[in-house]
Order: structure tokens, then sequence, then C-alpha cells
């Protein structure tokens, strides 16, 4: 878990599990069909998932406000009035929500348990409208905000409606209550009026996602749940490059930015977009303590076709585990370079024209001559690649206690066994056939550690080669598992007891820090110790589909 998936935590609270039909009032009427990125939820979540994870912010939040106010204490003070307003509002706003840790309390700022919300873009003017529970509270919030920082928020209004202002550079973020809704977006310093009032959503677009139904289409279309779901539509996006007025607060922002796109530029951006058109992801399970997040990154057919060949998972990649850490590669090297040569020898045989993909050409010529290079034996033959950790141990005195594998898929594992007896003299007279059955590496083949020497076992069949590290692995079993059928290009499984072994590396490394900043690292020490606690198994899978590439998060909770 990252810090920002706790922050996350903090939006899901605002939703609960009371149902309701569409409303003309609800975000989705204020979202644009054509918005080129939009991620809501058109129902609240169910009840048992809100509760749980309230539950779990209880835990997490004292240790995410620490880290919050860490950042802060590390900004230094200034003379210059807007960036001295900035630190004062912002410890401010961290002391009013540092003991706000439940729905009940977050509902006396304002928010309500039974919210919907949508993140969206007003062309490319991102936009957040969140329902609250009672405005007046929320304004009751701001002002203590205010009067702890002894600095007022900008002000101003957009036609009658009053706003919170922050200018940013060349940027400005507004922040309102219309009606019912909390409404934030930035925008460029020299928007109209016509433009705020779109965005504040008091002008209403002229067709919404509420009257097209376009988020419940792509949740019929895509197996997707009401809860959570949307997309980033990048041919919409670069056709609004150097169009749409919010396009210049990010030019403005990003000194790399195309700030002008001639024929030639937008027509090259076009073509790129059309490779990969967009990305779309939601919940496909959501049910108290199992959780499934899905997402994929839409590919032209042929570059979609492309990826599915380089699946070639290794043995075990479909095999249910229970490990510590348990992840699969697909690795076949050759076809990876031969994908590789492909890409860029068309980018060389039509380079770009365009000024601002001149790096491109650039990379892709580097990488032509590069790929020329014999890959020898035994790299050549890689396949895929396994490592699975039931068990690491390091203590501060005695030998560590090691408990792994890992699987070398290859199409010739008996070229790789032959260089290996190359290279390890004590390998030499060393028999090992292609059946599967684990045999004992002779003693003595890699350097002995302060006496350290863990028991090793090796075995091979026709599609790879896996050692054994440690006691407690069945190599019989581990390199006879199931393989991956369905396009697999990685996949990582871990339980929530990988985050104890985070925390005893973390104690190693916390030793060797300088005490002024041990305090962060505790802190982090303190949220791993909860998702250790909270976290029962997480799985990770990436996809090549006819579709394109496919990313699916499974997550077990504990009771």
């Amino acid at each position: 878990m990252s810090n920002y998936r706790s922050i996350l935590l903090v939006i899901v609270l605002l939703a609960t599990a009371c149902s309701r039909p569409p409303d003309e009032n609800a975000p989705l009427a204020f979202v644009p069909s054509d918005t080129p990125f939009v991620m809501a939820n058109s129902e609240p979540m169910p009840e048992a998932n809100v509760e749980m994870w309230a539950r779990q912010m209880q835990g997490v939040w004292p240790s995410m406000v620490g880290l919050y106010d860490d950042m802060l204490s590390k900004i230094p003070d200034t003379s210059e009035p807007e960036a001295a307003r900035f630190k004062q509002v912002t410890q401010a706003i961290l002391d009013e929500i540092r003991q706000r840790d439940t729905p009940a309390k977050w509902a006396e700022v304002g928010f309500s348990a039974k919210s919907l919300g949508a993140l969206y873009g007003v062309g490319m003017i991102p936009v957040l409208r969140v329902e609250l529970g009672d405005p007046d509270k929320f304004r009751a919030m701001v002002a203590r905000v205010e009067a702890k920082a002894g600095a007022k928020l900008g002000t101003s209004h957009v036609d009658d409606q009053p706003v919170w202002t922050l200018r940013t550079g060349k940027a400005e973020g507004l922040m309102a209550i219309e009606d019912q809704h909390l409404v934030i977006a930035f925008l460029p310093d020299n928007a109209d009026n016509a433009l705020r009032r779109r965005v504040l959503g008091l002008d209403r677009p002229k067709k919404s996602l509420a009257e097209t139904g376009g988020l419940d289409n792509l949740n019929k279309a895509e197996g997707y749940l009401p809860f959570g779901s949307g997309w980033i539509d990048f041919t919409r996006l670069v056709a609004l490059i150097d169009t749409d007025p919010g396009y210049s607060a990010i030019a403005q922002m990003a000194a790399d930015t195309p700030k002008n796109l001639d024929a030639t530029c937008r027509s090259e951006y076009t073509a790129l977009a059309a490779r990969a058109p967009r990305i779309v992801l939601g919940y496909t399970r959501l049910e108290g303590r199992h959780m499934t997040f899905s997402g994929r990154l839409d590919l032209d057919t042929k570059l979609a076709q492309a990826f599915v060949k380089l699946s070639s998972p290794p043995p075990g990649s479909a095999a249910p585990s229970s490990a510590l850490y348990d992840i699969s590669l697909s690795l076949p090297v050759l076809k990876i370079k031969d994908f590789l040569i492909e890409r860029s020898n068309a980018i060389v045989d039509a380079p770009f024209q365009c000024p601002a993909l001149a790096s491109l050409n650039e990379v892709a010529t580097k990488a032509k001559l590069r790929l020329r290079q014999f890959v020898p034996p035994p790299l050549s033959d890689f396949t895929g690649l396994r490592l699975m950790v039931n068990r690491l141990d390091i203590p501060e005195n005695g030998n560590p206690d090691v408990s792994a594998a890992v699987l070398i898929g290859s199409s010739n594992p008996m070229g790789m066994i032959g260089m290996a007896q190359l290279v390890a003299p004590t390998l030499r007279d060393f028999k090992l056939a292609l059946d599967g059955k684990p045999v004992d590496l002779p003693a003595g083949i890699f350097p002995n550690q302060a006496g350290y020497a863990p028991a090793m076992q090796v075995a091979a069949s026709e599609s790879a080669v896996v050692i054994g590290i440690g006691a407690d692995i069945d190599l019989a079993a581990f390199i006879s598992a199931d393989t991956a059928t369905d396009g697999q290009l990685m996949r990582a499984v871990y339980s929530g007891k990988f985050y104890d072994m985070l925390d005893s590396m973390l104690t190693r490394f916390s030793a060797m820090m300088p005490e002024n900043q041990r305090a962060t690292i505790e802190q982090q020490k303190t949220l791993n110790a909860l998702y250790a606690r909270w976290i029962d198994r997480i799985e990770v899978r990436v996809n090549a589909t006819a579709k394109g590439i496919e990313m699916i998060q499974t997550t077990e909770m504990k009771p």
C-alpha cells in the first residue's frame, strides 16, 4: 500500500450502502459526455466495505498524518507571502483533520456517509465534484482553518457564486460549494467567465454522462461494478492539445510540452494515440473482505497481437500460492528482442517529423544498433522466470533462515546445465535428468560465508530448471505446477506477512540512518504493521489479451 491509497481511503469513507435512483443533480449529471477522463461511482459503496475501511482508517490515520507533518516540517520557512501562506494553511488543515478517523467525525465537517463523487475533465481541466451532507459545516471548517492559519484564503465570485481561490504559478485553483456539491478544479489563470461557469457546473454540459449512460455502458461492457469505474481517453486528450483552454495551464507548468501543433505534429500525435487509445478501469468484485480491481490499456489489433506472442509464463504461474512472495515473469528473450527490433525499425524507416517527437527517433536509432548484438546462450534460451520466497529471516546474530526457490524457464534446459558445469568445477561430474526429480547440489558450490551453507537442491524438466534453497520446498511439485494459459506476462502474489519482513529490513536500515531521518522510517514501520494485520493475500496479474494489456489486482483482507 502507498500513502496515496491511504488518502483514497478518506474519499471512500464518503460513500455507504444506501441505494437511490439516478438524480439529475448527482455528480454524473455535471460530467460532459465527451470528457476525456473520468473516475466515478454511480452507486454508493457496499456497507460492509465502508465499515471495513472505516476500521482500518482508525488504525492508519495517526501514522498518515504524522507522515504529512514530517513532510511539512521539511519545507523551509520563507518571507515570500504566497509560499508562507500555503505552509500556514496546510498546517491548519492537518490540525483540523488530525483526529478525523471515523465517518462520524468527517460528518462534523460536512461530509456525508452517503456521498457520490466524480473526478473528470471539462476538456483537459480536472474537476473533483463530491456531494456534501452539510455545506454549512464545511464552510465552518474553512473558517476555522483560516483563523488558525492567520491568513484568509483568496476569494472571488463567478457571477453570484462565491469561490475560494489559490494561485500556483500561472494556474489557479478554485474551490466552491455549488448547491450541495463541493467542487475543486484547476484552471489557467486567464480563464474567462464562461469557462469558470462550465467548470463549476453553473452551466451544465450539452449532454452529460448521466443522460447518455456512458459510464453505465462501460460497466456493462467490461463487467465493472457501479462503485468506482472510468476511463482515460488518449485520443480525446490529443484532440484537445493546443485547442483546449485547460491545455495552456499544463503547457505552462511542463517545459517540454508542445506549445503549438502544426498539421504534421497533430497527425503524428493522433497516430500514436490510435495505437493505445484509452485506459479503462473499475471494480469487478467488491464483497466485504474480497476485492478485485481491473484495468486495461487498449491497443490496436496488431500491437495487441504482438504482446500476446510475448506471453511465455513459467511452470507454476497459474498455481495457487500461499508464499510470503511469489512472482512469475514471461521472459522469452529472443521474442522480446524481435519485438523491439520491429518497433525500432518502424521508427527508423519512417522517423517522426514533429520536433517534439524527435527524441523517439534517437531512442529507436540507438536501440536498433544495440539490438543487433548477439544474445548468447543460455540467456537466449530463457522463456520465463519464477521466484518464490516462503521464509526470509536475517537475524542480527546467527545464520539466515531462508526457504526459497528460483525457476528459470528455458527452451534448452540441458544446455543451461552444461554451461553451469563449465563455470563451476564442482559440477563437472554432477548428473541431472530432465525428469523433475530433485537432486541435492554438491557442497561447496557457493563460497561458505561464516559457516553458513544452506541445503540446496536442483531439479530440471523439458522446459525449466529450478533451484531450491533451505527446507520446506517441494521442487518436484514446484517445477510441475500449472502454467498460465491466459496470456500472462506477469503475476505477483504476496501475503500480509510480507510486510512483517519489510519491517525487519527497515529496522536494520534504520540503524544506519541519521537520527533526523529515523522518525519517517518508524512511521512507515507502523504502517507496515497495520498492513500485515489487515491483509491476508494480494495477487496482481498482467495479461496480454486481444484487446490490450490487462492488469487485475485481487485483494483478500483478514477477518
